[in-house]
């Protein structure tokens, strides 16, 4: 069984999981992040090139881009390029330290090695997990509830499933190759994601209240009635589901840790 020192105190492997010796995983792990991170790159350029395109002109698009930053679909984006994109660098930068020796007494990366593991559990896992559950299953009932089809005059559908489908891919990725421990504590965590959750209600609601218009059809019909805020209670809940489901994923795949001190 494996030590790995943090501080004064150290994690015990007390219950296998399928991956047994994690650290063998890393260049595997490094070269995938790699790759997600130019996707997300690549994709992100076709859509901004996609949006100075002359069809913007047209009215429902005009009104799709005055609105564009209230939509949690264009803040998915943004959250892809501030949080996942941010984590994949801060990933590489961890992973080439650690792969190649480079740095490893260098305190601004030890802290942001640190970070990593947090970053992850509290803002990147289930606000993508968030993104995609809610996404598709209304999509599927009744697109024009949440991405009306208008929008695919400039975002394609490779394009929307970068948005709402590859953000898992990356998550569930790290998963699998990042081995992490549940922390004593989940009370750092939740503050995080709690934050994240009300800045979006805030920037939807005074959205509403300054022009009167919400960013998803959706809420013009629940809006008003006992619906909206339940709807709102729901997405916090299904947001918690999906911080907690992950320990054990983790759990499963690289086994429980214990910490004891050294």
């Amino acid at each position: 069984m494996g030590t790995k020192n943090q501080g004064s105190r150290s994690y015990r492997r007390t219950e296998k999981g399928f991956l047994r010796k994690p650290d063998s995983y890393l260049p595997v792990r490094l070269a995938g992040d790699l790759v997600l991170f130019v996707a997300h790159g690549i994709n992100i350029i076709v859509m901004h090139l996609a949006l100075q395109t002359d069809v913007m002109k047209e009215k429902d698009l005009k009104d799709f881009h005055s609105l564009q930053w209230k939509y949690i679909t264009i803040w998915n984006l943004v959250r892809r390029i501030a949080f996942q994109n941010a984590y994949l660098l801060m990933a590489i930068a961890c992973d080439i330290s650690s792969l190649f020796k480079i740095l490893e007494e260098n305190k601004i990366l030890e802290q942001i090695k640190r970070y990593r593991k947090t970053f992850f559990s509290a803002v990147v896992w289930p606000s993508s997990i968030l993104v995609s559950t809610l996404f598709w299953p209304i999509f599927l009932y009744d697109r024009e509830l949440v991405f009306p089809s208008y929008i695919d005059k400039v975002l394609s559908t490779t394009s929307n499933h970068m948005i709402h489908s590859f953000i898992t891919v990356v998550v569930v990725w790290e998963l699998i190759t990042f081995p992490r421990s549940a922390p004593q504590s989940h009370k750092w965590n939740l503050m995080q994601l709690a934050l994240i959750y009300v800045a979006y209600l805030v920037v939807f609601i005074t959205n509403y209240h300054i022009t009167g218009l919400w960013p998803y059809p959706l809420l013009y019909s629940i809006y008003g009635t006992i619906y909206f805020p339940l709807f709102l209670f729901a997405v916090f809940i299904i947001y918690l589901i999906a911080y907690f489901i992950q320990w054990p994923l983790v759990s499963l795949i690289h086994g429980s840790s214990k910490k004891v001190a050294e």
